[in-house]
């Protein structure tokens, strides 16, 4: 991404920025998101394509701004101090209660964007790296008799994989069946 996100965003490149995601949302609802073109995304949000390209370098660094600032919105950052048991529950509560949020746009949203196609694999990456980053800030590695990064990545792929089958698979109908399969999952470990 061109623009940085760690420096202090003003208005104008919030606006800007939040333009181009939820024109790509809003077009993600009636098209594949491999057949979305740059031209397509400014016409929506009557930007210049200079003006994307000032901040993005092509879609999919557009779509990876949108899952940044989908975590943000989540808040997945906020317990720096949490056994790793008790944090995938948090975590996977607030990332289930956004995508919940947001279900009748995924239901659109999916009808035109397969299971393994560029979208869900983009957001399926990002947000098992996320998870497991936050799972490898935990300061409790050493409770587990096996490597904390192994443990890390088998909470974010079991994470994953239910927010997966609750929302584009539709497997799993609530949020409570959804924490019993996510406990019984993780349960032989913690």
């Amino acid at each position: 991404m061109k623009y940085d996100l760690n420096n202090k965003t003003n208005r104008f490149a919030q606006r800007t920025l939040l333009a181009f995601s939820s024109s790509l949302m809003e077009i993600l609802e009636t098209k594949g998101f491999e057949r979305i073109t740059v031209g397509e995304i400014c016409e929506a949000c009557n930007y210049p394509r200079a003006t994307f390209y000032n901040y993005f370098d092509d879609s999919y660094d557009l779509l990876n701004y949108c899952w940044i600032a989908m975590m943000q919105e989540i808040k997945v950052d906020d317990y720096p101090y949490m056994k790793p048991e008790e944090r995938v529950y948090i975590i996977f509560e607030r990332i289930y209660d956004y995508f919940d949020s947001y279900r009748e746009r995924l239901g659109k949203i999916m009808m035109f964007n397969s299971l393994d196609g560029a979208l869900v694999t983009s957001c399926n990456l990002f947000v098992k790296q996320q998870s497991s980053q936050i799972m490898m800030d935990c300061p409790y590695g050493d409770v587990h008799p096996i490597p904390h990064q192994l443990v890390a990545e088998h909470y974010s792929n079991t994470l994953q994989l239910i927010i997966e089958w609750c929302f584009l698979r539709k497997k799993i109908d609530s949020k409570e069946d959804a924490l019993k399969y996510l406990h019984y999952l993780l349960r032989n470990i913690g």
